[in-house]
């Protein structure tokens, strides 16, 4: 009898607790005290309850990352996430390659790294954001330059040989050599993996108060040499662009977030966290008491199911999502999987326009795409042809 081949999954922990609130971030977080008891009980309690709920949707799964983002995962200690992968690995066929953990510099030391090494964790996505005072001054982030140093020191004293450099860029007052002192500043510590994420202001966020959408201080002449900056200097050092805002010398790059970009299943877990799995998309409430109160007094899922997805809308976000990979999407799988043609006037203007190549059967953007994703996006969005099944 043949077997059955079991799919993927990746799983995603929402840790909704900082030091401080930055002013540029509107993820779901809180700074109010936290107790590691009462979020463990939580979000067990949510795992034993999705087990049940799961079983309608996938039938034979394996879960083969983990990732505990933020919020500052860093904040808790390694014996609860040494209880919490106890739990998963006994309850889930949990069989992770990969095991990241988001921190922050002001939160780590030695010892605590070494303990997140020995208990499986094995790749540390760190918040440096900048390492020029001005920088980390603007963004209002607790730590210093020094600081982020020693945790890089530590870091591989602690043997975590998979890890990641988070910036920001187009902060007042970076200019392009502030911001390549800062590249090569990073690369005497080897990472093999680097993001760059340009500032945006976000609604709801104590910037867009003070700034509104647009960053006055810097045109977008001055973003794109940022940018080019960022892509040329890396790849001199050997470092792919796999991913419009990451970097990673082969074979590190993130494979949690590939699930995503790559349309594949994937499970959230606390507040604000979203699933989907198969045609299915489902997000927890953004609101702790809210999550408390359904899992630990009412015994039920905080899910709130967003939209079941027709391969029309799979088609879509696989354009979305894979235009941002350097791989592209495929034209072929586009047909087969999810019965859609892009219209073939539509690629040859963006041709033209020298916002994308086409590549064999795929279509990857350029340079300039890259800097246009979502009008690109949008514009092959209104020139899709859905075909009979």
């Amino acid at each position: 009898m043949a077997r059955v081949k079991k799919e993927k999954i990746a799983l995603y922990l929402h840790f909704p607790f900082c030091l401080k609130k930055c002013p540029y971030c509107n993820f779901y977080s809180l700074t109010l005290p936290f107790s590691e008891k009462d979020y463990a009980k939580a979000l067990t309690q949510e795992l034993f309850l999705l087990k049940s709920f799961l079983k309608d949707l996938i039938r034979n799964y394996e879960v083969v990352t983990f990732y505990a983002g933020g919020g500052t995962p860093s904040l808790f200690s390694p014996s609860f996430f040494e209880n919490l992968i106890n739990f998963i690995t006994k309850h889930f066929n949990f069989s992770p390659i990969e095991l990241t953990i988001e921190a922050n510099p002001e939160t780590l030391f030695l010892d605590k790294l070494k303990a997140y090494r020995k208990i499986g964790l094995n790749r540390i996505s760190l918040g440096v954001q900048s390492l020029c005072r001005r920088g980390l001054k603007f963004l209002e982030r607790v730590h210093t330059p020094q600081k982020t140093y020693q945790v890089l020191k530590w870091i591989i004293k602690a043997n975590f040989t998979n890890f990641s450099l988070d910036f920001i860029f187009g902060w007042k007052g970076q200019g392009e050599k502030t911001l390549k002192r800062e590249i090569i500043k990073a690369l005497d510590y080897n990472p093999p993996h680097l993001s760059f994420y340009e500032l945006t202001l976000e609604s709801n966020t104590p910037f867009f108060e003070l700034y509104g959408l647009e960053k006055p201080w810097i045109s977008e002449t001055k973003i794109i040499k940022l940018y080019k900056l960022i892509e040329d200097t890396l790849n001199s050092y050997g470092y792919e662009r796999y991913e419009i805002s990451n970097y990673a010398l082969k074979g590190f790059e993130s494979l949690h977030n590939l699930f995503y970009w790559k349309i594949k299943p994937y499970l959230g877990l606390g507040p604000s966290a979203v699933s989907r799995i198969g045609f299915l998309r489902w997000k927890n409430p953004p609101n702790l008491n809210l999550y408390y109160q359904l899992l630990l007094e009412e015994n039920r899922l905080p899910l709130e199911i967003i939209e079941t997805l027709d391969r029309t809308s799979l088609a879509k976000e696989y354009i979305l999502m894979g235009l941002r990979l350097k791989e592209g999407i495929s034209l072929k799988v586009l047909k087969n999987k999810y019965k859609t043609k892009i219209l073939p006037e539509a690629l040859k203007k963006l041709i033209q326009e020298k916002l994308i190549k086409i590549e064999g059967n795929k279509v990857v953007l350029t340079f300039e795409g890259k800097l246009k994703h979502n009008q690109v996006v949008a514009f092959l969005w209104d020139h899709l042809e859905f075909l009979k099944s």
